[in-house]
């Protein structure tokens, strides 16, 4: 059993919010556009504590709707140093939504990255997303392969990757779509910032992947939301499944492998809406063995999956995850116009990967209870 990490400063990143909702400083009373400071601080398993802060530009259009956000950033590092990232949010009209992001750190870490979304194109009959990015990250962790991989076989690499994606997608109905993906991933592993670990492509030479790869791959999914909200949904059932085919261009390294994918979700309040249970499972699985790239296989670990492990921690053919959470709300405060709400959520993660779908199945999962 695996417990969270961070619960204690989890508690700390509530204090950040109620102190983020207080304006250290405001550019002007007009209700066009205002900006305030946050303080930020954060923790992770790989990326160690980042402090510093953050200071958001918003601005309004005539009805008062927010269209666009200009972020400044300003954080350091406990592994890599000081770090600068302007952030860049624009929502031109509801259902569109485009982003930039640049970021430049003292030691490795680069990132620049946009995004494009559009989820009512042609009177919303279909969607259209894409990007296209470049970034380094240099706290990434390989332990090995499989469920039981130790501790002791941590390593660190910095993940420099260049990528791009489209996505198109035709409505079938009120949440429900069909999308096709395409993408096109390149990814070197080069040395990490992490001195006191080992060189992942120093320890596991011999696994797919160290080596770096480009991926190319085509995907199709079904995708049903009847959720009332896709950034802070309180009620409502998600439901996505994909199947891929890819493969891998690198000569020294050239294979196809397929995965395919199904996820669900569902959020029930009370009512008085104050508590919502929130369920979520999940599977994945990518058939092609060992000859898969690492970090093309199923993956669990990180704050989208066990939260109580960093990204990456656990690699297989195959993952299974269940998660339990009640989400409870604290207080409402209002900050410019809009309301804010602060919550606290107490979860439990179950999850494993393995290699097969065979009699392991029953074996070698991880339980991780934690607030968030």
């Amino acid at each position: 059993m695996s417990f969270r990490h961070s619960v204690f400063l989890t508690g700390a990143g509530i204090f950040t919010c109620i102190l983020a909702l207080t304006p250290l400083a405001t550019a002007q009373p007009a209700s066009d556009w205002s900006y305030f400071l946050i303080p930020a601080v954060s923790s992770s398993k790989n990326d160690g504590v980042d402090v510093g802060l953050i200071a958001p530009f918003i601005f309004n259009d005539t009805d008062g709707r927010i269209n666009k956000i200009i972020a400044p950033m300003y954080v350091h590092n406990e592994f890599l140093g000081s770090r600068e990232t302007l952030n860049f949010f624009m929502y031109p009209k509801r259902g569109v939504e485009m982003t930039l992001l640049a970021s430049y750190t003292d030691k490795i870490e680069r990132k620049f990255v946009g995004n494009y979304r559009n989820l009512y194109l042609a009177q919303g009959r279909y969607s259209l997303e894409a990007g296209a990015g470049f970034f380094k990250n240099a706290t990434a962790r390989f332990f090995g392969v499989g469920p039981t991989a130790p501790q002791a076989s941590e390593t660190n690499y910095t993940d420099r990757e260049l990528y791009g994606y489209v996505t198109g997608g035709i409505y079938l109905g009120p949440g429900t779509r069909v999308i096709l993906t395409e993408r096109l991933r390149n990814v070197e592993i080069q040395r990490g910032g992490i001195t006191s670990l080992p060189f992942t492509r120093e320890l596991f030479p011999s696994v797919r992947g160290t080596g770096g790869a480009t991926i190319s791959s085509h995907r199709v999914a079904l995708l049903s939301d009847t959720r009332d909200d896709t950034v802070s949904p309180t009620i409502g059932s998600y439901f996505s499944g994909y199947a891929e085919l890819a493969q891998s261009l690198t000569a020294d390294s050239a294979t196809a492998f397929s995965k395919y994918g199904v996820e669900y979700r569902k959020l029930i309040p009370d009512q008085t809406k104050r508590y919502t249970f929130a369920f979520r499972g999940k599977f994945e699985a990518t058939l092609g063995g060992d000859e898969v790239p690492f970090f093309e296989r199923s993956m669990l670990g990180g704050q989208n999956s066990l939260r109580g492990f960093g990204i990456g921690r656990f690699v297989d053919n195959y993952s299974l995850l269940f998660s339990l959470e009640e989400r409870i709300q604290l207080f409402h405060l209002r900050l410019f116009g809009t309301i804010a709400e602060i919550e606290t959520a107490p979860f439990l993660d179950v999850g494993k990967v393995m290699s097969d779908l065979g009699n392991r199945i029953l074996t070698h999962y991880e339980f991780n209870p934690g607030i968030g």
